[in-house]
C-alpha cells in the first residue's frame, strides 16, 4: 500500500482529532489531491528533521488519517482537521510527488479477549485513568466527570492517550507496541508514574496556594 505522508512533531493515534494549518507548496498540493479523491495519508512522528522544508526522517510506525474537515484561506493555504483512522508500518520512503510518500503496510489489531494478562492490563487502567485525570484537571482548578471507558483494548488506548500528559516520544513508544496485552500494559505502567508525579505536583501546588493565603492574612 502506497500512501502520502505527513512528517510531524506529534503523534497520532486511531481515533485522535488533528488540527493542521497547511502552507507549505507540496502539501497544499497534497490536500487538493486527498479532497478530490478521498484518500488518506499517512501521520509519522519525526525522528530527526524539521517539519518544514525536506529532509525530515519518520519513525517506522504511523497513523493514517483522514480529512473531516477542511477550509481554504488566502494564499491557497489550508486550515483542516484530520482523524487518525489505523496505525500502520512504514516499510520505506519512496520518491516525492512531491510531498512525502512511502510504502506501508497495516498493524494487526486483534486480540485475544480471553488473555488473562490484557484482562489485568485494562482493569488497571481503566481504575487508574480516572484518578490521574481528576488530580490532574484539580491543579487547574477543573473537575471531571465519571468517565464510561470502553471496554476494547485498542479504543482504551486510543481514548486515555489523549489526555494524558506525556512528551511525543512516550507517546511513540506505546503506538509502537502491536500487542493488545503489551500496548495496555505500557499504558497502565504510565499511567502508574504519571499518577505519583501528578500527586506530587497537586501537594506543591496546594501547599503554595494555602501558605501564601496564610502569608496574605
Amino acid at each position: 500500500m502506497e500512501i502520502p505522508l505527513f512528517p510531524l512533531r506529534t503523534v497520532l493515534f486511531p481515533g485522535m482529532p488533528l488540527p493542521l494549518r497547511i502552507f507549505e507548496e507540496r502539501y497544499k498540493t497534497m490536500v487538493q489531491e486527498l479532497l478530490a479523491n478521498g484518500g488518506q495519508f499517512g501521520v509519522v512522528l519525526i525522528r530527526t528533521g524539521n517539519e518544514v522544508g525536506a529532509g525530515a526522517v519518520p519513525h517506522k510506525t504511523g497513523t493514517l488519517a483522514r480529512i473531516t474537515e477542511c477550509e481554504e484561506v488566502s494564499g491557497g493555504r489550508f486550515v483542516l482537521t484530520a482523524k487518525g483512522t489505523r496505525r500502520f508500518r512504514l516499510l520505506n520512503m519512496l520518491e516525492p510527488r512531491p510531498y512525502p510518500f512511502g510504502k506501508i503496510e497495516l498493524l494487526d489489531e486483534s486480540y485475544d479477549a480471553m488473555d488473562t494478562r490484557l484482562a489485568r492490563a485494562i482493569e488497571t487502567v481503566r481504575a487508574t485513568f480516572p484518578v490521574y485525570f481528576r488530580l490532574a484537571l484539580s491543579r487547574i482548578g477543573q473537575w471531571a466527570r465519571d468517565m464510561d471507558l470502553p471496554p476494547n483494548p485498542r479504543s482504551l488506548v486510543n481514548l486515555v492517550v489523549q489526555s494524558i500528559q506525556s512528551d511525543e516520544e512516550a507517546k511513540q513508544r506505546l503506538l509502537e507496541l502491536e500487542s493488545a496485552p503489551d500496548q495496555v500494559a505500557h499504558l497502565a505502567d504510565m499511567l502508574d508514574d504519571l499518577l505519583v508525579h501528578t500527586r506530587e505536583e497537586v501537594q506543591e501546588y496546594r501547599r503554595q496556594k494555602f501558605h501564601g493565603l496564610g502569608a496574605a492574612n
